[in-house]
């Protein structure tokens, strides 16, 4: 259920902030119940481009920013459903009842929401059966969790899938990194130098934030590292809650170290991978 709980767990948050603040700006007259309702309305929007984003970038496989695009367009559109929404919240009243038709056709789309969602449900979990190997987390001292990010090409184009397959045999050091992360950049001439120094150690730089100017940035420097874009499920199944944040596989593809954050040992840890093969 990794997509459909990723795609709504902030949105049910976005909920209880929305409906605490139509609550509050309810003023003397304000109705918990209401307060909710409206923040229902107003979160809609939200959570069918979250869902709708999800899916389609990952079945397209374009890169993870484009989902967070569209994101903060929902956002936006759920912020303007709020502020309407203050004033109904300070003015209840009772509004009259709606005509039979208006309410057949609310009844009919709200069954069709909730047959889309049941599907998407069904799909997800049928998908999840077929592939838990790529959705495993990361432990440590067991194999490494699949991946199969896209190559970034020129101009930040993404290109075939990178797997592990294709490294076992070497000590393989993953490497999450962003083009605007002091420390990732800073350690990054290191990882190169492994890379080039060592044909037994493959360094696959995974970038979480812009294809494009990870890609312009290796070609001005030169690096020779794997570039490949992150999907976001990737960077979660292998733990990453801050950058730069490193995982080294030995040659079996087992997780061998996690380092958090810069290291100065970097080679030394490697080289004791290497050394006890």
């Amino acid at each position: 259920m990794r997509v459909l709980t990723g795609a709504l767990v902030l949105d049910l948050g976005l909920l209880l902030v929305g409906a605490l603040a139509l609550f509050v700006a309810g003023g003397v007259r304000r109705n918990l119940g209401q307060a909710f309702d409206l923040a229902c309305v107003a979160v809609l929007p939200l959570v069918v481009v979250d869902l709708a984003a999800t899916v389609t970038v990952r079945a397209a496989g374009l890169a993870i920013a484009a989902s967070w695009l569209l994101r903060a367009l929902s956002l936006g559109w759920m912020g303007a459903l709020v502020a309407l929404a203050i004033r109904p919240a300070r003015n209840p009243g009772r509004a009259p009842s709606p005509p039979a038709e208006v309410v057949r056709r609310g009844r009919r789309v709200g069954a069709a929401f909730a047959v889309v969602a049941a599907a998407g449900a069904v799909l997800q979990v049928a998908w999840i059966a077929g592939h838990l190997e790529s959705v495993k987390p990361m432990t440590s001292g067991e194999q490494a969790p699949a991946i199969a990010l896209p190559r970034i090409e020129a101009a930040g184009a993404l290109g075939e899938r990178v797997t592990l397959a294709a490294s076992r045999g070497k000590v393989t050091v993953l490497d999450f990194w962003a083009t605007w992360c002091k420390p990732c950049l800073a350690e990054m001439p290191r990882l190169d130098r492994i890379a080039r120094a060592h044909p037994d150690v493959a360094v696959i730089a995974i970038n979480i934030n812009d294809p494009a100017a990870a890609r312009a940035l290796f070609d001005q420097r030169g690096w020779a590292m794997t570039l490949v874009a992150d999907d976001g499920d990737t960077g979660e199944r292998y733990g990453v809650s801050a950058i730069p944040h490193t995982v080294i596989l030995d040659r079996r593809g087992v997780v061998r170290e996690v380092l958090r954050g810069a290291r100065a040992d970097l080679a030394t840890v490697i080289e004791a991978i290497r050394a006890s093969e």
